[in-house]
């Protein structure tokens, strides 16, 4: 995430920076920001995350026609790159936060380029990846007659036109009535199982038309414009289905609200192709770029310096100095989040500070002390998440002013929320996951070194006798943070050094570097989970899991976070990546000329 990040921030930088030059200095600015894009992309090949690598490669077209000069590099242009970088950088810090995996929400920044750049298919289920390796088993039409494509087509088209030209919604939903009317004969017409899944789902489609479910805007014409065409195919015996209508049809029922009506096969397709929770439905919504970014790390920086003061404010006698400081950084942090349009935020942190100015002469509690903490770990969560503030956040602020305001004044404050408790416990084992994810890291670099030497000389097998202590550290970690699965990587990984230490194997060179292999790509993966487990720990538990089947421990595709519970691991095999340091053990080859 941090190489994606800089790359696309390196990338903006040169493209802002080529705009107003000559035609030869252009070039060269133009050339380094795809340069850098080009490096992100790379990076998000290797995450493959639906839809986020033809993001990059709607930027690259871009970036293209600026340098060749088809397309002015003007500054309207250059921002709609810029927006669709930023809009990929949240989208994906919103992955890592443990959100959905549903890339449409991306469509805004898309077409913005796509249409900027002339594409001739600019369309939301561009961005929609339902798996249709696999055909559902859906139930034929029993008691049909013999299909006559032609008169089914004749219907079909006599109600078309009129719906294209209609502006009327009543109008338009009893245009679309005959269209389901004559899609559903050729859906019951269709004995193949591919062909029956590929025309209920036109059916499916044309439902939500006809019952004012889906407007009749531009995507919808064009869809019922190509069903048009298919039938006509179907007339001269042509029985291909493409799976581009297939997925935009699947997309229009993926985006239909969950009270639409719909049929059992409709229904039947949402279960086979899993389309719940896939497209939101505002997926229209620009949602991205809407924080100001700079007044947003300003913030958090001057949230840090706060805190940091108030630590030591806390547990010393009196110091003007620190109560100034403390002030300043309040006052400053108040004043960007004025910027960044969170007054609750903002008002709250200006009562922080005349709460502290009251409390120099008035004394500071214990019960205070704690409270102020409190509320800081309070405003420090509301910039964390800011994009996605609850409602009550305006509320909650309130309930902690008046409580600072009432212990500073000598009285009896109300009782805290529950969620007031809840959110000081959850910064609390943050910070303890933040401290052992340190400590564990350092045990897997050590861990590391001890395997490398091994690989290297096999003499050396005594001294992983010495990985034990290390191992069972780490595993008590991990048992402390409740992180169960990359605990149990941890316990298999000791009991795998512990065969190798004790020479289980030995001569058997095959199966000892498999051995190692299997070792260094689980080791691999717990240093991955350990450097995500200290900037999400609920996070990690749902991106990486382990097969004690296979006795591996691997990160889960992002599609299948959701549902981590029941996730079929064994379906899509993920290997972890060879620590850095660790190369893969593979038998010398022979000394020969053809060998080398």
């Amino acid at each position: 995430m941090v190489e994606i990040r800089e790359s696309l921030a390196r990338s903006r930088t040169a493209l802002f920076e080529a705009g107003g030059r000559d035609a030869e200095d252009q070039a060269t600015q133009l050339q380094h920001a795809k340069t850098h894009l080009h490096q992100a992309h790379g990076a998000l090949q290797m995450v493959d995350v639906d839809g986020v690598v033809l993001m990059t490669q709607v930027a690259e077209a871009a970036l293209d026609r600026f340098k060749a000069g088809t397309l002015k590099c003007s500054a309207d242009n250059a921002q709609a790159v810029a927006d669709l970088y930023q809009a990929l950088v949240e989208y994906l810090e919103e992955l890592l936060d443990g959100a959905l995996s549903q890339p449409v929400k991306l469509f805004p920044y898309y077409r913005a380029v796509q249409e900027m750049i002339g594409a001739e298919r600019v369309h939301p289920a561009d961005l929609f990846f339902p798996d249709l390796s696999r055909t559902p088993d859906l139930p034929l039409a029993t008691d049909v007659a013999a299909a006559d494509y032609p008169a089914y087509r004749q219907r079909f088209e006599k109600a078309l036109l009129p719906y294209l030209k209609s502006t009327d919604a009543a109008q338009q939903r009893e245009h679309a009535a005959v269209l389901l009317e004559a899609v559903k004969l050729v859906a019951d017409a269709q004995q193949d199982a591919k062909a029956r899944v590929f025309w209920l789902a036109m059916q499916g489609f044309a439902e939500l038309v006809a019952s004012g479910e889906l407007a009749g805007g531009l995507y919808v014409k064009q869809l019922f414009g190509l069903i048009n065409l298919q039938i006509r195919r179907l007339s001269q015996g042509a029985a291909a289905q493409p799976e581009a209508m297939l997925r935009d049809a699947l997309f229009f029922i993926a985006a239909a609200p969950a009270s639409a009506p719909a049929t059992d096969g409709a229904q039947q397709l949402r279960a086979a192709f899993a389309l719940d929770d896939q497209v939101p439905a505002d997926y229209e919504k620009r949602r991205y770029g809407q924080v100001d970014v700079d007044a947003l790390e300003r913030a958090k920086t001057g949230m840090v310096q706060a805190k940091a003061n108030w630590d030591r404010l806390a547990s010393a006698e009196i110091d003007p100095d620190l109560d100034a400081a403390f002030g300043r950084a309040l006052a400053d942090v108040a004043a960007e989040c004025d910027k960044l349009d969170i007054p609750a935020l903002s008002g709250l942190l200006r009562q922080l500070s005349d709460v502290a100015q009251t409390a120099v002469s008035a004394g500071r509690s214990d019960e205070l002390a704690l409270e102020m903490a409190t509320a800081l770990l309070f405003a420090e969560h509301g910039l964390e998440q800011i994009r996605h503030l609850p409602d009550d956040f305006s509320a909650h602020a309130d309930t902690i002013g008046a409580r600072l305001l009432a212990l500073v004044s000598g009285e009896t404050p109300p009782a805290p929320a529950q969620w007031e408790n809840g959110l000081a416990r959850q910064m609390q084992q943050d910070d303890t996951a933040v401290a052992l994810s340190i400590e564990m890291k350092t045990g897997l670099r050590q861990v590391e070194k001890v395997l490398d030497e091994y690989y290297a000389d096999a003499s050396r097998r005594p001294s992983l006798r010495e990985l034990d202590p290390v191992l069972h550290q780490l595993q008590g970690a991990l048992a402390v943070l409740d992180q169960d699965d990359a605990m149990r990587a941890a316990q298999h990984v000791k009991s795998a050094v512990q065969a190798l230490a004790a020479g289980d194997g030995a001569g058997d060179t095959a199966a000892e570097a498999k051995a190692l292999d299997d070792i260094a790509q689980n080791v691999g993966a717990l240093g991955f989970f350990v450097d995500m487990l200290a900037q999400n720990a609920a996070g990690a538990r749902e991106r990486f899991v382990f097969d004690a089947g296979h006795g591996a421990f691997r990160s889960v595709p992002f599609k299948k976070m959701p549902a981590s519970e029941s996730i079929p691991v064994l379906e899509e095999q993920v290997p972890a990546p060879l620590p850095s340091s660790m190369p893969a053990a593979v038998p010398a080859p022979a000394a020969s000329d053809a060998a080398v």
